[in-house]
C-alpha cells in the first residue's frame, strides 16, 4: 500500500535552538510512566493536514484511513493489539468465532474451502439496531468491483476467490447509479462467497492460498450493511450515512476539516475478543500542516498526528534527547516501508535505453544509498536496502544481499563503464519524477548528485501527491510516451508476517498486472518473475510460498528490475498523556483501540 505521509516542514529556529539546548535536559527528565492499570475515558485527539482516501471499507487503502476504519469496522479475521511482534501479525478470530483449520474442520483437505462462523450478538449501530450476518459478509466482497469506488487490491481477490474475476468484469460494465449498483448485487451471485445461514459464511478458492486468512483480514473485508446499497459509494452522502459495529461509530464528519467519533451505545465488549477501546471518543481535526501537528502534540492540545510523522527538522533531536514523545513504528527491529526508484522499461527516451540491463545496472551503481538512508533521519530511522524486498517481507533473507558498493555509497567509475559498454560514453539524460512529500524531495537532489558523478544527468520534476500516484505513475500510456524515466516511490506491506509477499512483490511486479491503476509502474515483465509469483501464491503451505518469494526477490535483483533504496521506520509523536501505544500493523501508528489517556475520566455511559 502507499504510505502517505506529508512534507515534512521546517520548524522555527526558535523551536530548533531549544531542541538542541537548554530544552533538551528538560526533555530527558520527562519520562512517561507506563506503570498502573488501564484507565478508561477521555477523548483522544488527533490533528492532521489530509483527509481519508475513503471512508468506505470496501475501498479505503491509505494507511491513515486503515487505522482509523479499525475503530468502527470489523472483520472476520483481524490483528490483535500487543508488544509481541510474533503475535499481533498473525490474524486471530474477530468476527468469526475461530480461525478455520483442517483441525477444526473450518478448512477443506484441499485448501479450497473455508468455512467460518460468526459470533453472535455483533450489532450494527442501525436503526433498530440487528446483528451482523453472513450476508453482510457476502455483500462487501460483491461490491469490491463496484464501477464507482471499488476494492483498492482487485488483484488480491479476483485471482484467488472462485468466480471473482468473471463477476468483476461483469459489474464493471454496470452504470455508476445507485439503481443499477443496487440491482447487480441483488441479483447477481458470486460464485466463491456464499451464505449457508445467517451466521455461515463460505469461500471457495479458485486455487490453494497459504495467505488467505491475511486476504480476509484486511479491511477491505468489513461486512457490509444493506443501507449502505441506497447510496453511492463513498459519495458525500454516504459518508454522511456510515453504520457501525465496532467499539466506536462516526457521530461528525466534515470533509477535510473534522471527523468525530463515538462510543458505539450498541457495542458490547462480550463479543469483541481484541478491542478494549478504553477512549471515550476520537476527535479528529485536518488542515495542519506536519510543523503544527508536531508543535501541538508537543503542547499537549492533540494526543496523535493524523497521517503525519515527526518533521525531518526536529527528529534528529526528539530522538538524541531520548524524547518518549517520539517513537518509530514499527519496532522490535522491524522496518515498515520501502523506498525505490522505479524504472521505466517501457518508454523510448534515448532509444529505449532502460531497456538494457547494463544501463539500469549503471543506475544502480551509481546511486548513494547510505546519503538517502541519512537525509530520511539516519541509522535510528532508515537504511541501505540492497533486496528486493524490505526486511519485513517475504523473500527477504539476511546476509544475502545483492552486491553493492563499499558502504552502501555508490561506484560512479564502475558505473560510467558499464554505461560505456552499453553504448553511452558520453553519458545519458533522464528525466526524475517524485512527490512533494516527506524527505522525497531533497532524497531526488542526492540522486541527482550520486548519479552525475556517473555521467548520468537527471531532469528533476517535482509533483504533488494527488498527480503523481492519481495520475502520473498509475497511467501506463505515461510512461510509454516518455513522460518520465525514473521515478521516486515508496510502499508499505498490507500485512506484515511470514507470508506477506503478495502485498509486495504481486502488485509491483507481475508483468500480467500492467494496466490503468497497477502499481507495476515501470511495466517489468518476466515470465520467471510472474511464475514464482503462482508458485508462491497457490502454495499449500507457508514454508513452500517463502521459497518461492526468494526465487521471486532474487529475480527481480538480477534483472534490476527496480532500484531499491532504504527501508525505514515511520517516526510518530504521541503526547505525554498517551499511553500503552504500541503500533498497530494496520496502521503503523499507535493502535487506537487498545491506548489510554492517563487522568482520563469517563465521559459517557461506557460500553455494555
Amino acid at each position: 500500500m502507499i504510505h502517505v505521509r506529508c512534507l515534512a516542514g521546517t520548524l522555527s529556529l526558535t523551536l530548533c535552538v531549544c531542541l538542541t539546548t537548554g530544552c533538551s535536559d528538560r526533555r530527558v527528565r520527562m519520562r512517561i510512566d507506563e506503570s498502573g492499570p488501564p484507565v478508561r475515558g477521555g477523548t483522544l485527539a488527533l490533528v492532521g493536514s489530509s483527509d481519508v482516501d475513503h471512508l468506505a471499507t470496501t475501498s479505503a487503502y491509505e494507511v491513515g484511513s486503515l487505522w482509523l476504519i479499525d475503530t468502527f469496522a470489523r472483520q472476520l479475521l483481524a490483528y490483535p493489539p500487543g508488544p509481541d511482534n510474533a503475535v499481533k501479525t498473525r490474524p486471530v478470530a474477530d468476527l468469526a468465532i475461530e480461525v478455520p483449520t483442517q483441525e477444526n474442520g473450518g478448512m477443506s483437505a484441499d485448501g479450497l474451502s473455508y468455512t467460518f462462523h460468526l459470533r453472535r450478538g455483533v450489532l450494527w449501530d442501525s436503526c433498530p439496531s440487528r446483528e451482523v450476518t453472513a450476508h453482510d459478509i457476502v455483500r462487501a466482497f460483491k461490491l469490491f468491483c463496484n464501477p464507482i469506488s471499488p476494492v483498492g487490491a482487485p488483484m488480491y481477490y479476483t485471482g484467488t476467490i472462485a468466480g471473482m474475476a468473471a463477476y468483476c468484469e461483469q459489474f464493471a460494465h454496470v452504470p455508476g447509479t445507485v439503481a443499477a449498483i443496487r440491482d447487480f448485487v441483488t441479483t447477481h451471485d458470486l460464485e466463491g462467497v456464499r451464505a449457508v445461514d445467517d451466521f455461515t459464511v463460505v469461500f471457495r478458492l479458485r486455487t490453494r492460498a497459504s495467505d488467505f486468512l491475511n486476504l480476509v483480514a484486511m479491511p477491505f473485508a468489513s461486512p457490509v450493511p444493506v443501507e449502505y446499497l441506497d447510496t453511492l459509494p463513498d459519495s458525500p452522502e454516504f459518508r454522511q450515512r456510515t453504520i457501525s459495529n465496532g467499539p466506536y461509530r462516526i457521530a461528525r464528519y466534515v470533509q477535510n476539516r473534522e471527523i468525530l467519533l463515538e462510543r458505539n451505545p450498541v457495542w458490547d465488549a462480550r463479543t469483541d475478543p481484541i478491542r478494549p477501546a478504553y477512549v471515550d471518543g476520537i476527535h479528529v481535526r485536518l488542515g495542519a500542516d506536519a510543523e503544527l501537528v508536531e508543535l501541538q502534540i508537543e503542547a499537549g492540545t492533540a494526543d496523535l498526528s493524523f497521517n503525519e510523522t515527526v518533521p525531518m527538522a526536529s527528529l534528529a533531536s526528539l530522538l538524541a534527547t531520548a524524547d518518549p514523545t517520539a517513537w518509530l513504528a514499527p519496532d522490535g527491529g522491524l522496518y515498515g516501508a520501502m523506498r525505490f526508484l522505479v524504472l521505466n522499461h517501457v518508454g523510448p527516451n534515448n532509444s529505449g535505453a532502460l531497456k538494457q540491463r547494463a544501463v539500469r545496472q549503471a543506475i544502480a551503481m551509481a546511486v548513494d544509498k547510505a546519503a538517502i538512508a541519512q537525509l530520511a533521519g539516519g541509522p535510528a530511522v532508515a537504511r541501505p536496502l540492497n533486496q528486493a524486498v524490505p526486511s519485513s517481507g517475504a523473500g527477504y533473507r539476511a546476509a544475502a544481499d545483492h552486491t553493492a558498493p563499499p558502504q552502501d555509497h555508490g561506484d560512479p567509475a564502475a558505473a560510467g563503464r558499464l554505461l560505456a559498454e552499453a553504448g553511452y560514453p558520453n553519458g545519458i539524460s533522464l528525466t526524475l519524477v517524485y512527490p512533494v512529500f516527506s524527505s522525497l524531495p531533497i532524497a531526488a537532489q542526492s540522486l541527482q548528485a550520486s548519479l552525475k558523478r556517473a555521467g548520468i544527468a537527471l531532469r528533476l520534476v517535482p509533483s504533488t501527491r494527488g498527480d503523481f500516484w492519481g495520475r502520473l505513475l498509475p497511467n501506463p500510456e505515461n510512461a510509454r510516451r516518455g513522460e518520465w524515466d525514473l521515478a521516486i516511490s515508496a510502499w508499505t506491506p498490507d500485512w506484515f508476517g511470514h507470508n506477506n509477499g503478495r502485498s509486495v512483490i504481486a502488485p509491483l511486479f507481475d508483468g500480467r498486472q500492467i494496466g490503468l491503476n497497477s502499481q507495476n509502474y515501470g511495466g517489468y515483465q518476466s515470465s520467471a518473475v510472474d511464475e514464482a509469483i503462482d508458485r508462491a501464491t497457490t502454495a499449500a503451505r507457508e514454508d513452500l510460498a517463502e521459497q518461492a518469494w526468494v526465487d521471486a526477490a532474487r529475480r527481480l535483483m538480477d534483472d534490476v528490475a527496480f532500484v531499491p533504496l532504504i527501508e525505514e521506520r515511520s517516526p510518530y509523536a504521541r503526547s505525554r498523556r498517551v499511553r500503552n501505544c504500541t503500533w498497530a500493523p494496520l496502521g503503523l501508528n499507535c493502535d487506537l483501540s487498545s491506548l489510554w489517556l492517563a487522568g482520563a475520566r469517563p465521559t459517557s455511559g461506557g460500553s455494555r
